[in-house]
């Protein structure tokens, strides 16, 4: 790899670079074996202090349970990120890590439910842990927190088959580590096993099987050792054997097969497809070359189709190979360059009429959803692990074909699979009458077959059949007495079995999929592994917890049933808390300061607000669970976890307070400082919008200052969710504090702050000061600014955007991004910035289009990332792509109303509008809600309206519009309609609208005087925000934006967001402009857009 400095570099240099760069991709080969699991924080490897490794094998199965413990050597605590990608075969069983000391087991959620329970404990800044199954069967796991100058601990186990080569299965455990560890312990049994074990490769010292109890068992321990060496050991097992295993009504059986083979017609004419996408760039290029060699010798003279392809058709070109030469063909292969997404939508209509179709692919697509349909044998051939491994066994089964995953074959294992027909299971025969058997169906079979079934008698026996096409050439009998018995992992090797039968259809088969996962505790595509810190976030979500709190939680769930039944029109008025202080015999008087804003605002109603500011320290709220009374015995060490801050010895101190020495000033000082913050972060002009009924309205927040002076536990309630959302989102912008004490240890606070909101009828707004109580009108009047507005330069101008700019030709910057972008591989923003500059200053489409499409290419599985890959395709009108990204959105944020209305505004651009109207009829209707966890936003509902009357007005008797409350649609058009929407979850944006009589419409004076109007303000989830004007007056109207950031925000991960800009909108004059506007600096302020009108 080429490291590139950051500055600008000479074209002299450049083709050196370039030249160098060729001459490594000719001579680098990779490994693909599975690799051990990595924490990693950002780009850095986290430091692993112990490991400790367990592997147990029955048969077949292999469990490999990876106990890591991770040192944080830093003065910070840390967030990591698990990230490994399992081979063909492997599937996660076990997920663990510490929650306050202990080791919590995660549990199987369905994977929606998994990401809306994860992200609410998130935003109350307890992180939990949520494991998820990713393309290409690559898992990723957030762990936090990492504590300063501390350990986490991490437990990770996955289940395996084992490859079966001739003499015995192989199992082959990674350690690849290139740190020493303090230490390292190995435990490996292989149970039931008549001959012994051979470590094949990488003996460590010390590793030796001995006989145990009918088993064979090794162990080893080792201190300030670096386990650098991988282990591959043999079990050897004899020609034709089997074994089978019993657990209750289930069984699971294998078999070693010795096939009679049968050699395939060799073809005359073939079709090669040559995934050239980003993702193949690490490639094992010298085994599928070593493959084909072996190939082209054997079949000596063929016509081969060569079609190279990523986001479009890249290479097409005809080659006849004779005598087994073929070096213009591989030296095509070894000169291709890897960029770009994947797109399988490439036809092949020209050549409908080979003998054999050869697919080099990782069988990852990112740009399309297509299946292979021809009745031509296609040999899918992969040399990677993090692959779509079921995808391309499916496209091959289908056609009478056969999956080449080089991985885990030679190049002459796999040759073989080439030169011969493929050996197939045909199906099996049985006494058992309700037997359950997986496959079930005909699948292709190498030298060893598996086979799991249910409801089984031990008198029951299975017959499986084998053969070519569908002539039986073998049967092996199974008869379940001779089973060994009570092997508790059968059901999940059951389970795993229709997993993948059911995997082929996995869409239509969701359901079944979710209720297999939660039953048998599967990661599949739709169901995860989650590890929540209080019993109170498994009840809230209803998702069953480990066994430590699963007493704990049937007890609430009873309790709470218990409860709707003894008061069915809800819980009373609860009792005041009775508070016992030892060691303090003053009586305790809770101090209360009150404050009302001096801020003046006039709203868009008739009402005057005054906002009072109770900052009451503590105060009775109803518990979300029935109170518990605690009998705790005296002359006992008690645990404190939290304390109310009016009761708290030392309390935690604000920033600013810390000189105060006296302990009542410094607490009276953290109320002041929290009633400042409130004060100047709150929108006051909020509450006026939100139609409110006269006199006073309260809100009542409680929260955490931990023990580390963070602020967590969020807690809310007020007469409008929008209030209660304002409220969390100020509360969250506190900064880290001096944690508070008791009895000189460090303890959580519990804070609680009511605010009352008077509202009375009046045409002014009016405030109150707390010091005057005497009442003032302010009215302010807008007034022209003596400056003229512009819209700021949004050029980006990052370093590697300068060194492309100093080449003349597109095709040499191109060279050069090439060699450039191996720096900034792991960049999303990067292929963004590139795209749009060969885009605007090259003039060079296909290069802005392949490098623009790396970004789903990228991580296809990050919705973040499609939102803005979306918005790209539709700023440049690539709208059927654009559908494509977004239903993968939909797919993987269901949850969110924003998936529903981005898919259904693509749907619009394309035509499809049934499909459209039903998606926004969705959203209005509140159908999408029926998931009572969702986030409802009402301003998403509101900008609905005005999109599907658009829709139905454009498209009238094309919809069927049945399903639609029609007196609740607007009926209006509007000169002018400007949206913004944003690719970051949880990011606040603001948008303003400066109109040509210069006065600025935003969330602060959401109506002008010409009749702007601007939506509701949008503090959560990705906007949109939208401001409308239906009759205009000319001139120019500056779109303006407040950008806050939010609790992600990273440098190479910037937030994007999506400017629309309408004039004419809803009528047949109409015009639409799409910007799309990169977002680098939180707190920023942007003219980022101009109409004119």
């Amino acid at each position: 790899m080429i490291a590139i400095q950051n500055t600008l570099v000479s074209k002299t240099d450049f083709m050196k670079n370039f030249l160098l760069l060729i001459c490594l991709l000719l001579l680098t080969t990779f490994s693909n074996a599975q690799e051990p699991p990595v924490l990693k924080t950002g780009k850095t490897q986290v430091g692993l202090s112990s490991l400790d490794i367990t592997v147990e094998i029955v048969g077949n199965i292999a469990t490999t349970t990876f106990d890591m413990l991770y040192y944080n050597p830093k003065n910070e605590v840390l967030e990591g990120e698990l990230s490994f990608p399992l081979g063909e075969n492997f599937n996660v069983s076990r997920f663990a890590l510490d929650v306050n000391g202990k080791l919590r087991e995660a549990v199987v959620v369905d994977k929606e439910l998994g990401r809306i329970a994860f992200e609410a404990v998130v935003r109350r800044r307890v992180d939990p842990a949520l494991l998820e199954k990713g393309t290409g069967n690559n898992y990723k796991a957030r762990i936090y927190p990492i504590p300063a100058k501390g350990y986490k601990r991490v437990v990770l186990a996955y289940e395996q088959e084992l490859i079966n080569k001739k003499d015995g299965f192989y199992f082959d455990l990674p350690l690849n580590f290139k740190n020493k560890l303090d230490k390292f312990n190995l435990e490996i049994t292989v149970f039931e096993q008549e001959d012994s074990p051979v470590i094949e490769e990488g003996n460590v010292s010390g590793l030796k099987f001995e006989n145990w109890q009918r088993n064979f068992r090794t162990k080893v321990q080792k201190e300030n050792y670096t386990p650098n060496k991988s282990i591959l050991i043999k079990i050897p097992t004899k020609v034709d054997s089997k074994k089978i295993v019993i657990f209750d009504d289930y069984f699971y059986a294998h078999t070693i097969l010795n096939p009679k083979k049968k050699i395939r017609k060799k073809a005359t004419e073939i079709t090669i497809f040559w995934d050239a996408s980003l993702s193949m760039k690490d490639r094992d290029l010298a085994k599928e070359i070593e493959l084909l060699d072996r190939y082209f010798s054997y079949i000596e003279n063929v016509k081969v189709h060569f079609k190279s392809f990523s986001n479009v058709l890249v290479t097409e070109k005809t080659y006849n190979i004779r005598n087994g030469n073929w070096n213009d063909l591989k030296s095509e292969l070894k000169n291709t360059i890897y960029d770009g997404g994947t797109n399988y939508t490439i036809k092949d209509a020209k050549h409908k009429n080979v003998d054999l179709v050869l697919l080099f692919s990782d069988g990852i697509q990112s740009l399309s959803d297509e299946t292979y349909t021809s009745t031509i044998p296609l040999i899918a051939v992969n040399s990677l692990t993090k692959s779509n491994h079921a995808a391309l066994n499916k496209m091959a089964q289908i056609s009478n074909g056969t999956y080449l995953n080089l991985t885990s074959k030679t190049a002459l294992e796999a040759f073989s699979d080439l030169k011969y027909e493929q050996y197939r299971f045909l199906g099996f025969t049985s006494n058992a009458k309700n037997i359950d058997v997986y496959p079930n169906m005909p699948v292709n079979v190498g030298n060893t077959f598996s086979i799991a079934g249910k409801n089984i008698n031990n008198s029951d026996s299975v017959i499986l059949h084998f053969g070519y096409g569908t002539t039986v050439e073998q049967s092996v009998v199974l008869n379940l007495k001779d089973g060994q018995k009570n092997v508790t992992t059968v059901p999940r090797m059951w389970a795993q079995k229709k997993l993948v039968y059911l995997q082929k259809n996995a869409k239509e088969n969701k359901s079944q999929i979710v209720n297999l996962g939660t039953n048998y505790g599967l990661v599949t595509d739709y169901t995860s592994l989650i590890v929540l810190e209080a019993v109170m976030d498994y009840v809230r979500y209803k998702i069953e917890p480990p066994a430590e709190l699963l007493e704990e939680y049937n007890k609430i769930l009873a309790d709470i049933e218990l409860n709707k039944k003894k008061y069915p029109n809800g819980m009373p008025p609860p009792i005041h808390e009775l508070i016992d202080v030892v060691e303090d015999d003053m009586e305790i008087e809770e101090s209360v300061i009150e404050f009302r804003s001096t801020n003046s605002f006039r709203g868009n109603t008739n009402t005057q607000t005054s906002f009072q500011f109770d900052t009451t320290d503590e105060v009775q709220t109803q518990s979300l669970v029935p109170n518990r009374i605690l009998n705790v015995e005296a002359d006992k060490d008690i645990e404190i976890e939290e304390v109310p801050f009016s009761i708290i010895e030392d309390s935690p101190v604000f920033p600013g307070c810390e000189s105060i020495g006296n302990r009542s000033d410094r607490k009276r000082c953290f109320s002041q400082k929290i009633q400042k913050h409130v004060e100047a972060n709150f929108n006051m002009a909020l509450v006026s919008t939100l139609n409110l009924p006269e006199g006073r309205q309260r809100a009542t927040a409680m929260f955490t200052i931990t023990e580390t002076g963070t602020i967590e536990t969020i807690l809310v309630r007020s007469s409008h969710e929008r209030i209660s959302e304002e409220v969390k989102r100020v509360l969250r912008l506190l900064p880290q504090m001096t944690p508070g004490q008791q009895r000189g240890k460090k303890v959580s606070v519990r804070y609680t702050l009511p605010i009352i909101f008077t509202i009375n009828a009046n045409g002014n707004t009016i405030t109150q000061t707390a010091q005057s109580q005497q009442n003032e009108t302010v009215i302010k009047k807008p007034r022209k600014p003596k400056i003229r507005f512009q819209v700021d330069d949004l050029t980006v101008n990052t370093v590697y955007v300068k060194e492309l700019r100093q080449f003349k030709t597109k095709e040499e910057a191109y060279d050069f991004y090439l060699i450039q972008r191996t720096k900034y591989v792991g960049i999303p923003a990067y292929y963004v910035d590139v795209s749009n500059l060969f885009r605007d200053e090259f003039k060079a489409h296909d290069f802005s289009e392949r490098i623009a499409s790396n970004i789903a290419e990228t991580d296809f599985d990050n919705y973040e990332l499609l939102k803005v890959y979306g918005y790209q395709l539709q700023e440049n009108n690539q709208n059927w792509l654009a559908v494509f990204i977004f239903k993968r959105v939909l797919e993987l944020r269901s949850e969110d109303s924003q998936s529903y209305r981005d898919l259904a505004l693509a749907y619009e651009n394309v035509g499809k509008c049934q499909e459209a109207f039903d998606l926004f009829e969705g959203i209005i209707s509140g159908e999408i809600y029926k998931n009572a966890h969702r986030r409802n936003f009402a301003s998403v509902k509101q900008i609905a309206l005005n999109e599907i009357h658009h829709l139905t007005e454009n498209y009238k008797g094309d919809i069927d519009t049945s399903a639609l409350d029609k007196t609740s649609v607007p009926k209006e058009t509007f000169d002018v309609r400007i949206v913004v929407d944003w690719n970051h979850n949880d990011t606040d944006i603001d948008l303003h609208v400066i109109d040509p009589n210069l006065e600025e419409c935003s969330y602060k004076h959401t109506r002008t005087k010409i009749g702007g109007k601007i939506s509701q303000d949008m503090t959560q989830g990705f906007g949109p925000e939208e401001f409308t004007l239906k009759n205009a007056i000319k001139g120019d109207y500056f779109v303006k934006i407040k950008y806050f950031g939010d609790r992600y925000q990273k440098i190479e991960n910037p937030t994007f967001m999506k400017v629309t800009l309408y004039k004419y909108y809803g009528t047949k004059k109409e015009t639409k402009e799409v910007k799309i506007i990169r977002l680098a600096e939180s707190n920023e302020k942007l003219i980022v857009a101009k109409l004119r009108f």
